[in-house]
């Protein structure tokens, strides 16, 4: 019998090779945006092996956690362990292998560890490895070359990157940290040619008049209505999260208490992006960022350089990114509002009963600075919910259970009385 099931098992193994073959190139960037373990080797393993299959079902795992075990099952391990003997069987088979290894890579693992799990059957080589991404950027960058002959949208970061621990003293040592720049380009949803023309744009700069608050700034009667709808919704959502009384509140997911979306995309859409290869080019200056463009558009995307707007940089129309602009936020209520430590309510003040002590200085870490932010915003607004709640703790707040609506009009009262500066009227001369 035992003879029997291994011829059986034998040939099994042979179709799950031959279903399992492909090499470093048929690795694209389309197979790996698709790629999933058990919707990859559920269909090959029930086709071509399904004694080896149930061989080791009944080996992961017993009868009764068969029927009763709901959160663990042995269909991943069953999988990656057919997989592992297909690759075992023959090198040519990596469709676990290949995006099993660019996972490690991706979080850091080692190349030791790499070539650990080489040995076993679940990666490829690092040496392979290597190839494999230089094959993965050379296809990515000729899909950002097809996206960019219509509307896209390009963006680009700085980057620093260590590049050893050690400092070697001697002339021309390599730097301790690499800096560049990462560009990245994004396709436009509903991006329509005709919008992009440059020529009106360009009449239209030339023709502009300066920017009045009435007519330019100040936001229309709707978007301040959807401003203070947002607010109230982030105001109760710091006392669902931050409140332990209210850990059990039954009415969190009522769309009440739900942010409205203006703009309101498709279920599920995702913005198409397509990053390019990072360069050693520094774009903290005017030139580092012309020649950031420069680079990214004719060396990397193979665009036609313009002998007039291009090279005067008059074909992008710029903005800021969301990151930039929460930073620079954050600098300027820092500048503002610092204070010292012996006025209550200043920063300088939260910073010390916080034990931030670091945040003291001229330049803080942002990140340190955006999470101290936040708990002090967090910190007024609960004690704001105690003073306007109308009852003696928040506790006895959350044991009347209040309803959404009546959540949102205790959100107004504190906008109005905690979240809005008082108007003074402009003195007659």
């Amino acid at each position: 019998a035992v003879d029997v099931v291994s011829s059986k098992v034998y040939d099994e193994m042979d179709d799950v090779k031959d279903a399992l073959r492909g090499t470093i190139s048929s690795i694209t960037p389309e197979f790996l945006m698709t790629w999933d373990i058990n919707s990859t080797m559920d269909r090959i393993v029930n086709k071509s092996a399904p004694t080896l299959h149930r061989l080791l079902e009944s080996a992961s795992q017993t009868d009764r956690a068969r029927r009763e075990n709901t959160k663990k099952t042995s269909t991943t391990v069953c999988n990656v362990i057919v997989a592992q003997l297909a690759n075992q069987r023959s090198h040519h088979s990596l469709y676990l292998a290949a995006p099993f290894t660019i996972t490690l890579w991706t979080n850091g693992a080692s190349r030791q560890t790499i070539e650990t799990l080489a040995k076993c059957g679940l990666c490829i080589s690092f040496s392979s490895l290597t190839t494999l991404l230089k094959t993965l950027a050379s296809r990515s960058l000729d899909r950002a070359i097809q996206v960019a002959q219509g509307p896209h949208i390009l963006c680009y970061d700085n980057i620093n990157i260590s590049t050893s621990i050690f400092v070697e003293q001697r002339s021309s040592a390599p730097a301790k940290v690499q800096s560049g720049t990462f560009p990245i380009i994004y396709e436009v949803r509903n991006g329509n040619h005709e919008h992009m023309r440059l020529a009106p744009m360009l009449g239209r700069a030339q023709q502009a008049f300066d920017l009045t608050f009435n007519a330019d700034i100040r936001p229309t009667v709707n978007q301040i209505k959807s401003s203070r709808d947002q607010f109230k919704v982030h105001i109760t959502d710091i006392l669902l999260e931050c409140c332990a009384a209210f850990k059990n509140y039954t009415h969190r997911s009522e769309p009440a208490l739900q942010h409205q979306e203006r703009r309101k995309l498709p279920g599920g859409y995702k913005t198409k992006q397509y990053p390019l290869r990072t360069t050693t080019i520094d774009e903290s200056s005017i030139t580092g960022n012309i020649a950031v463009i420069v680079d990214a558009y004719t060396n990397q995307l193979k665009l036609t350089k313009d002998i007039n707007p291009f090279t005067r940089l008059q074909c992008l129309q710029l903005g800021f990114g969301l990151f930039h602009l929460c930073m620079n936020l954050i600098w300027a209520l820092l500048h503002v509002h610092r204070g010292s430590i012996n006025q209550p309510g200043s920063l300088s003040y939260f910073f010390a009963v916080l034990d931030r002590v670091r945040l003291g200085c001229e330049h803080p870490d942002y990140h340190t600075l955006l999470a101290t932010l936040m708990q002090i915003l967090r910190g007024v607004i609960l004690n704001a919910w105690h003073v306007e709640c109308g009852y003696p703790s928040l506790a006895a707040f959350a044991a009347s259970s209040p309803t959404p609506a009546e959540l949102l009009n205790v959100a107004t009262r504190i906008l109005k009385n905690h979240g809005t500066a008082p108007y003074d009227p402009p003195s007659k001369k």
